[in-house]
């Protein structure tokens, strides 16, 4: 829960609204209501809890330098984005997966490309019959008309 939304719930609160109300009026449950008053009671404020977890290896400022980067040239692969981005020197050791994690949060999507079929030895014999039918025809070669 934002911390713009524990504001409003503390406020609607102080004015006199039931907690079933308020619950109703934000949108959450009532006993999300009941203990962030409580917790204002005892602080005296809205408090931002401490969250557990892995702390992040990247900064908001390495992030935002991380798209720019990507921006500059979309088609990069991560690698390619980890080594231009020089995380050693900023003093993170990040790995592939970690940039496109940053990447994905920013709202980049992550495709591969798709590898471009062969011509197949029919394909090469058709592409062929048609440049020689082509040619013999005395017709100007236009390879637009070879896409099999």
């Amino acid at each position: 829960m934002s911390l713009e939304t524990k504001e409003r719930i503390v406020k609607l609160l102080e004015e006199g609204n039931s907690s079933r109300m308020v619950a109703k009026d934000v949108g959450c449950s009532q006993s999300a209501v009941s203990k962030i008053w409580t917790k204002y009671k005892q602080h005296g404020m809205v408090v931002k809890a401490k969250r557990t977890g892995r702390p992040r290896k990247t900064s908001k400022r390495q992030d935002k330098q991380l798209k720019a980067i990507c921006l500059e040239n979309r088609k990069s692969t991560t690698k390619q984005l980890k080594m231009k981005h020089k995380w050693e020197e900023a003093g993170a050791n990040v790995c592939d997966r970690t940039v496109r994690n940053r990447l994905k949060e920013m709202g980049f999507q992550y495709r591969k490309a798709k590898r471009k079929p062969s011509l197949t030895p029919k394909h090469k014999r058709t592409r062929l019959a048609t440049i020689t039918e082509t040619l013999s025809h005395n017709k100007p070669y236009n390879p637009v008309n070879l896409i099999v």
